[in-house]
């Protein structure tokens, strides 16, 4: 196929052009048949250096097995989303597909999302079943949270784990939906665990094939006909996680690879909840101070009067100290933050029954979030508390930052607002003024806030797609974050809008600095963006990308009749005002706003 080579007269100007772009590219006619292709195409769908015949995109593009291709008939409507691409070694792959009509035919682009959809699906499962391993860690709880992940990505009609408990070897049915299985069924489920687990490799059986063309897979179980199976070991020795699907919808190798990921997931989800029920299993038959200091697994802390007299390895290690700097010298309140202090020193003279989120400050400064349970033991010398702790950073952490920008998402936007601004409350006397203590609120160094709002981000993601829409999300926050003080803050206030707190700046100072965030983001080019040639044949360009954004600053002193709600929606008018002037510029809330608060 010469045109899958870049030679010809159809091949020579895109050649010329992308061959080394870096982006999958290929030119078709209105039928899918390709005509040309740049070498990272090539190379995505592993194209043979003599060509490999004539190639259609029609032939790479699967659907799952059992249903239609995705691609609309005929080409020409354009298509883009992703689906399931075959390489020419029969390997599968998922490829963020566009497909747009050019000339008489149809341009393609190519982008293999594999590992990002592997890891947002591996993000969700993960996020979900340890919500529901700490919440309750019984089977009851944990494997329907399962299910219902695996059902969104997979055809499952029925979904099952096989559990092995290592010490006894016995394999049982942990959990079967539907609830009550077929005896057909049921020993079907058994065949494919067993597979799975003396392999411990995922297994792919029964109807399959490409576009309704026959399976070349091994047949599923007798019994069951007309079903495909899934299985996946949940890994160390636990068991395997076994789904099928039947009525048309397949699995293919893509599903097998997917699930393999999943199941050891689950599997560490089962681990983790029956050490936690073994543990409760031994507090129950042992006494409490016993059984906590015998559990190495757990970040464990005894406390007389407030002061720790013990702490296990993983508490020490936890806490990033040593015996001799702990036992009998620091309190517990001491190991906390300073603004979590007077909120844990009320938990522990009331130990509440449920487990609460606090925080510990390492000696680097840094802070580490940390999940606290504490209960009372009456020994015969006197009183103890035990304080259990687990790490939660990371979990805290993915919550409170947005997964685009990396930037503080709205809710950790809005709690750093808060806190700056009780503290300018603070500093202003208005609690002693509330009271009547105070004729008026001192004058203090104020509190501002800065809107930001990306010009023209709908065109911008119209003209030259989402994906390099998100890659401008990121580098703007980048080059925002990169602007501002060590003590400021900025968060992403939702789509391309973002906030910048701050503290101690009056509104002088605040315009200097948004001034300061409008040039470095209009002066910070981003990357080289490859057109298609034109249709007169000349040579393609490269679209330098440059962002402008509009700013809304506003400025507060006088906390005392205002709101920190407030204080925002006039940034935000602040910011209109800017878009309607012309974009591209900084405008101050008006003075009337202010005194109005």
């Amino acid at each position: 196929m010469d045109g899958t080579t870049g030679s010809g007269s159809t091949g020579e100007p895109p050649a010329r052009a992308f061959e080394t772009a870096g982006i999958a590219l290929a030119l078709a006619d209105a039928s899918g048949r390709i005509e040309w292709s740049n070498e990272a195409f090539r190379a995505l769908h592993r194209v043979p250096d003599g060509g490999g015949g004539v190639l259609s995109l029609r032939d790479l593009v699967v659907g799952r097995p059992g249903t239609p291709s995705p691609l609309p008939m005929p080409l020409t409507l354009g298509f883009h989303g992703v689906v399931r691409h075959r390489r020419l070694d029969g390997t599968l792959f998922f490829g963020e597909l566009s497909v747009g009509p050019s000339g008489s035919g149809v341009s393609i682009w190519v982008r293999d999302v594999s590992e990002e959809r592997r890891a947002a699906a591996v993000h969700d499962c993960l996020l979900a079943l340890l919500r529901t391993a700490r919440e309750s860690p019984s089977p009851a709880e944990l494997f329907p949270v399962a299910h219902a992940l695996v059902g969104r990505l997979l055809p499952a009609t029925g979904f099952a784990v096989v559990g092995l408990d290592p010490e006894t070897a016995r394999v049982e049915l942990l959990y079967s939906a539907p609830g009550k299985l077929g005896e057909d069924v049921r020993e079907a489920v058994w065949t494919v665990a067993g597979e799975v687990i003396a392999a411990r490799a995922p297994l792919c059986l029964g109807p399959g094939g490409r576009d309704g063309a026959p399976s070349p897979r091994r047949a599923g179980p007798e019994g069951v006909p007309g079903s495909s199976w899934l299985g996946a070991p949940l890994g160390d020795d636990l068991g395997a996680l076994v789904v099928w699907a039947s009525g048309g919808a397949g699995h293919d190798e893509a599903d097998g690879a997917l699930l393999g990921t999943l199941a050891p997931l689950v599997g560490e989800a089962l681990r983790r909840g029956r050490d936690e029920a073994r543990r409760q299993g031994d507090l129950r038959a042992k006494t409490a101070l016993m059984e906590a200091l015998s559990d190495a697994g757990q970040a464990l802390v005894t406390l007389r009067d407030g002061f720790v007299v013990s702490a296990n390895d993983a508490a020490l290690r936890l806490a990033e100290t040593t015996p001799e700097e702990l036992f009998g010298r620091r309190l517990l309140l001491e190991l906390a933050p300073p603004a979590e202090r007077t909120h844990l020193a009320r938990l522990l003279a009331f130990p509440p029954r449920e487990p609460f989120e606090t925080a510990l400050a390492l000696p680097g400064g840094e802070r580490r979030e940390v999940q606290m349970a504490i209960r009372a033991v009456e020994l015969p010398h006197g009183l103890l508390h035990l304080a259990v702790f687990h790490d939660v950073t990371a979990l805290v952490r993915s919550a409170r930052t947005d997964w685009l920008t990396s930037l503080p998402n709205r809710r950790s936007t809005e709690d750093a607002l808060a806190r700056e601004w009780e503290r300018l409350r603070r500093r202003s006397g208005a609690f002693t003024l509330s009271r009547g203590e105070l004729a008026d609120a001192r004058p203090v160094t104020p509190l501002s806030v800065v809107m930001i709002d990306i010009d023209d981000f709908s065109l911008f993601n119209d003209r030259h797609g989402h994906y390099t829409g998100d890659e401008m999300l990121r580098r703007t926050a980048l080059v925002l974050r990169s602007a501002l003080r060590s003590c400021d803050l900025v968060g992403r206030w939702g789509g391309e809008e973002f906030l910048a707190i701050l503290p101690e700046t009056d509104d002088v100072g605040a315009l200097a600095v948004a001034e300061r965030l409008r040039h470095a983001v209009e002066a910070d080019a981003f990357y080289d963006l490859p057109r298609f040639p034109s249709d007169d044949g000349g040579a393609s360009e490269g679209v330098r990308l440059r962002v402008t954004v509009s700013l809304g600053v506003a400025t507060e002193a006088r906390p005392a009749g205002a709101t920190a709600q407030g204080l925002v929606r006039r940034a935000d008018a602040a910011l209109y005002a800017a878009k309607a002037a012309g974009k591209n510029r900084v405008a101050p809330a008006p003075p009337e706003a202010d005194s109005a608060g």
